[in-house]
């Protein structure tokens, strides 16, 4: 079973703890929580955390979470400040178990409008009933190639009034039992901002992954 992340785990080294900020708890209840913390000093990297349970099989926690033209249908939205995911389209099918994809969202004013080109890649490790999906945003479209990268850059569109955030992580799902599974997802962003405010962490730890997680779970129990 996955290991639950711990705020006091001893089993961290020092030199991780001194390059990065300590894990801070922003929601804690019986189903899930959500952890933060700055990335390595000098980078602009934050790190949020996600674990819980959820009440459905494998398959269908991962198709929710894999098949990014769903994200429009059930990622939390946003009034005040504004957050709408605007389109998530896979814009190339690479292989069985990869895929890219692009995710737009609108944020509020001033900021510019956010993007993430997104790479998925899974694999199962099936002894354990344990699927890992690699997330990672790609930067520079240009420098796609099939022998670096195992895909062209075919129908992947240059970034245009439009800002591309940098992402790298990733999401695990292990099966407790047939109506049951345990998911985790940690991501390490670069949201392209000069400065992050204590208030939008939290307004993304709380209202957009927090109530992304309890929306992914409503729709999982939807589609059993």
């Amino acid at each position: 079973m996955l290991r639950s992340t711990c705020i006091d785990d001893r089993n961290v080294s020092k030199s991780s703890e001194t390059s990065h900020g300590e894990w801070k708890l922003k929601h804690d209840n019986e189903e899930f929580r959500v952890m933060y913390r700055e990335g390595p000093h000098g980078t602009p990297f934050h790190t949020l955390l996600v674990e819980g349970y959820v009440d459905g099989p494998l398959d269908v926690c991962l198709c929710i979470s894999w098949e990014s033209a769903l994200y429009k249908k059930w990622w939390p939205q946003s009034s005040f400040p504004p957050f709408k995911v605007n389109s998530s389209t896979c814009l190339q099918k690479v292989r069985i178990g990869e895929q890219i994809s692009l995710v737009r969202m609108k944020v509020a004013w001033p900021l510019s409008a956010r993007e993430a080109l997104v790479h998925f890649f899974f694999f199962e490790y099936f002894q354990e009933y344990l699927i890992v999906v690699l997330v990672n945003t790609i930067s520079d479209v240009s420098s796609i190639n099939k022998a670096s990268h195992g895909f062209t850059n075919n129908g992947i569109p240059e970034a245009k009034d439009v800002v591309r955030i940098d992402m790298v992580g990733g999401f695990a799902l292990q099966k407790v039992n047939n109506e049951r599974s345990n998911f985790r997802t940690i991501a390490n962003m670069d949201m392209k901002l000069d400065f992050v405010l204590p208030s939008l962490i939290n307004f993304i730890s709380r209202q957009l992954v927090g109530n992304g997680f309890r929306l992914y779970q409503k729709i999982i129990t939807r589609n059993e």
